[in-house]
């Protein structure tokens, strides 16, 4: 009987090794898990680090280049600009048709540089009507938004370019305006 027992623990034992050495295996996999994750919790945030490093440097703390942008404002700065005219203020209904609504605008009508102002003084009248009529074919709905109002003066710009000739009219501005 005692060597029966002797043999019931070994055999017990044996399941007992074997039970820990597959245990043994499982927590070889859960501390590679687990490092891998240590692995990648370090190095992901690192990495944003890094990019964020290299954005701030790139964008914030690079010398420029010392060559002048082409853009439109470097090109604006060496043209003079023309003569600027004023226009007595707008005020006209808009074309709603379940409510009156009102446009009301200061606008100051630029020439190109050498622009004929005495023209433009002749023309008032027909520019002035020119005006209303773009006024009044709007909705608030069209002009009440900023790209509403770049519109509307471009179409502005253009309608007095067929009356002075084209290219005399190089932009129009609003010194007020109100839409009620």
């Amino acid at each position: 009987m005692a060597g029966e027992k002797q043999t019931a623990n070994k055999e017990l034992g044996g399941e007992d090794a074997e039970l820990s050495s597959i245990a043994g295996l499982d927590s070889k996999k859960i501390k590679k898990k687990s490092g891998l994750k240590k692995i990648i919790f370090i190095i992901v945030p690192l990495l944003f680090l890094l990019g964020g490093g290299f954005a701030a440097y790139h964008f914030i703390l690079a010398k420029p280049s010392g060559k002048p942008l082409n853009n439109a404002i470097n090109v604006r700065k060496n043209i003079t600009p023309g003569p600027m005219i004023e226009l007595k203020s707008f005020l006209t209904n808009l074309a709603n048709k379940n409510s009156s609504s009102y446009v009301k605008a200061s606008i100051t009508v630029e020439l190109k540089p050498g622009g004929n102002q005495v023209l433009f003084k002749q023309l008032t009248p027909q520019i002035r009507n020119s005006i209303i009529m773009i006024l009044s074919s709007k909705t608030s709905h069209e002009i009440n938004t900023p790209a509403g109002i770049t519109a509307l003066r471009h179409q502005i710009a253009r309608s007095l370019n067929r009356i002075l000739g084209q290219g005399q009219v190089v932009s129009v501005y609003f010194n007020n305006y109100l839409v009620q």
